[in-house]
C-alpha cells in the first residue's frame, strides 16, 4: 500500500518538476519570438537555464526524474546553445507570414 502511494506521489512530483522546467525554458524563447532586445533575452535565458539546471539536478538526486530527465537535459542544452547564439531558433511570425 505504501509503495503505491509513493509511486503516485513520485509521478505527480515528476510531472510538476518537468512542467516547471519546461515553463522556465519557454520564457526566453517567448521573449525571442516577440523580438525583444537580444542582450535582455540572453541574460534572462542564462538565468532560466541555470535555474532549470538546478531543478534538473534536484530531480536526479531525489530520484523523481527518471525517463523524462533525458528529454529535459536535451531541452536545457538546446536553450543554452540558443542563448549563446550557437544555434538559431526559427521565428514563428516569419514562418506564418511566408505561408500566407
Amino acid at each position: 500500500m505504501a509503495d503505491k502511494n509513493d509511486s503516485e506521489k513520485r509521478g505527480s512530483g515528476a510531472f510538476r518538476l518537468c512542467l516547471l522546467v519546461v515553463i522556465l525554458l519557454l520564457i526566453p524563447t517567448t521573449m525571442e519570438q516577440l523580438e525583444m532586445h537580444q542582450e535582455t533575452v540572453r541574460m534572462v535565458g542564462r538565468v532560466c537555464v541555470g535555474i532549470a539546471g538546478l531543478l534538473f539536478l534536484y530531480g536526479l538526486f531525489s530520484k523523481v526524474l527518471r525517463f523524462a530527465g533525458l528529454l529535459l537535459l536535451v531541452l536545457i542544452g538546446v536553450r543554452a546553445l540558443a542563448n549563446e547564439g550557437v544555434i538559431e531558433i526559427p521565428k514563428v511570425r516569419e514562418m506564418i507570414a511566408a505561408n500566407r
